[in-house]
């Protein structure tokens, strides 16, 4: 198929140049662009005929796993530029809007902090929470009613009280069950009555979907009273993928505050993550000031969070206010000057790249770029992550070939873990990426638990941070977050972080840890038969 006409590169602008960006992106993540975009089969036909799928996505990952600039298109192979601008010709007459709603959003010029353990995550969140002048935004799976989680209370009591508008979301069912056997820590409804009495809003994530009967009503209700198309579209999917909500999960973790300062992590809040008793420590590595270690006390986890300034806060609150205005919360503008105050957002030199997905979603993009960082790995790529439990990750790095391997490592607690099946899918499936050369590392030399999910990736400085767990749950059933950060300094300093969490783990030399028979073992039919509920 050829087409004559083009648009001129030249005169591509912002809003084709997104538009570029998306399709590209979307289509090089196997997302069915054609069923997403209305009248987009000519474009997915043509990038089908010139775009070498394997070498095209080869390329992305070697750029850090997305597309974020479109100069970066100029060197798609399979394209001349001729058959770019043929290709921005049958995209520039397509309506957008829905591939731009389930795309990540790229930022320029933020700041990034990294932070770990309970003592410097739970410091960060209040410090930026006592900071705010007009608005908090909070999304949590688990908000405990302990030390933590009061001091957390508090903070968004005083805000309130200083006139700030406070937000919430918390799982209050999931909350309930509290922790180490102790229900008392799950009563998240007497803090919520505190903060509901003092003009807090907030929303239970329990329910995170409608009665598939009562969609279509309630979807007019919600159109009526004001919730944007591309949030009702999103829920679309969701509704079609959920036929009952209870094996769906909220496990997104962020704040924002005032548009400015974002807060994204593997952290709920409550002791297990952000406990305030020192830091074990084997030496003396500190970065930015900040003693690197491991929790001192044994139902205290190994956790982190990212602090951002900057532009990424408008990603952010796009994410939160889907969710929040779905489930009956107010509607508000993101893009208003009150939530979007403008001013120099040059904080740093970090580029932010946000990932969201849901259940239902076409592409669980997520699940894809960890996929794609695996099967393309061509320098040091490490993985840390408590949960390795997705057949589709362990699928991709068993077939990798001893090039791709000896590049990877792995840190996973294999023997301290709150999973039931963790040990299992990770013996039943390592030994043949071991023989190939994949490194790993059991944290569980530490008699911790790690519950920090962080990826680094040597050859493009980018770090990959967030909700998302290498199982089933995240993949398919609930909704999460995670944002790729792009710069060499704060990768480094990542790096860092991660190097001393390998120094403190155990490497493991004999393969005689994994099965070499998974068949042979009974834990190997218990992981697959819970996948994907546990």
């Amino acid at each position: 198929m050829e087409h004559t006409e083009i648009v001129s590169m030249e005169e591509w602008d912002k809003e084709l140049q997104n538009g570029m960006i998306n399709f590209m992106n979307y289509y090089l993540s196997r997302g069915p662009v054609e069923k997403v975009v209305e009248g987009a089969e000519l474009a997915k036909v043509f990038a089908d005929t010139h775009i070498p799928l394997e070498e095209a996505v080869r390329y992305r990952q070697e750029l850090g796993g997305f597309f974020t600039s479109p100069e970066q298109l100029k060197e798609l192979p399979g394209l001349t530029i001729e058959l770019l601008e043929q290709l921005a010709y049958l995209v520039h007459k397509l309506d957008l809007g829905r591939l731009s709603a389930l795309l990540p959003g790229t930022t320029e010029n933020n700041q990034v902090d990294a932070y770990v353990n309970g003592p410097d995550c739970l410091q960060v969140l209040l410090e930026e929470i006592n900071r705010a002048e007009r608005y908090i935004h909070l999304s949590v799976m688990l908000f405990f009613n302990d030390n933590s989680g009061k001091k957390v209370v508090q903070a968004l009591l005083d805000a309130r009280a200083r006139g700030v508008i406070v937000r919430v979301m918390v799982d209050y069912g999931i909350t309930a069950v509290g922790y180490n056997s102790n229900l008392k820590f799950g009563d998240f409804g007497s803090l919520a009555e505190q903060l509901e009495a003092a003009g807090c809003q907030l929303i239970n994530t329990f329910t995170t979907s409608y009665n598939n009967v009562d969609w279509k009503s309630k979807r007019e209700e919600l159109a009526a009273a004001g919730v944007p198309e591309h949030g009702l579209f999103l829920q679309d999917y969701v509704q079609e993928q959920i036929t009952t909500g209870l094996n769906v999960i909220n496990h997104r973790k962020f704040l924002v505050i005032d548009g400015v300062t974002s807060i994204v992590g593997s952290i709920n809040v409550g002791d297990q993550y952000l406990f305030e008793n020192p830091v074990t420590a084997d030496g003396d590595q500190e970065i930015d000031g900040r003693k690197l270690g491991y929790p001192s006390k044994e139902d205290e986890w190994h956790d982190g969070c990212f602090r951002i300034r900057g532009a990424a806060a408008y990603s952010l609150n796009q994410i939160f206010v889907f969710q929040w205005t779905v489930l009956g919360g107010e509607v508000f503008d993101p893009d208003d000057d009150f939530y979007y105050p403008d001013m120099d957002r040059r904080f740093g030199e970090e580029q932010c790249t946000l990932f969201a997905s849901f259940p239902g979603n076409p592409v669980n993009l997520i699940q894809q770029y960890y996929l794609d960082l695996l099967k393309y790995a061509g320098d040091e790529t490490i993985i840390v992550n408590p949960y390795l439990i997705d057949n589709a990750f362990w699928e991709m790095l068993g077939s990798l070939g001893e090039e791709q391997a000896r590049h990877i490592s792995i840190c996973n607690p294999l023997n301290v873990n709150d999973h039931p099946t963790n040990k299992a899918a990770v013996q039943s499936h390592m030994y043949g990426p071991f023989q190939k050369g994949v490194s790993y590392y059991d944290y569980s030399k530490t008699e911790r638990f790690s519950h920090w999910k962080i990826t680094y990736d040597a050859r493009s400085d980018c770090v990959f941070h967030g909700s998302y767990n290498i199982n089933e749950r995240s993949a398919c059933h609930d909704f999460e977050l995670g944002i790729l950060v792009k710069g060499k300094s704060f990768a480094d300093k990542v790096r860092r972080m991660i190097g001393y969490d390998l120094s403190v783990s155990e490497q493991v030399m004999d393969n005689k840890v994994f099965f070499k028979h998974p068949a042979l073992h009974p834990s190997t039919y218990f992981n697959k038969a819970t996948e994907f509920f546990t």
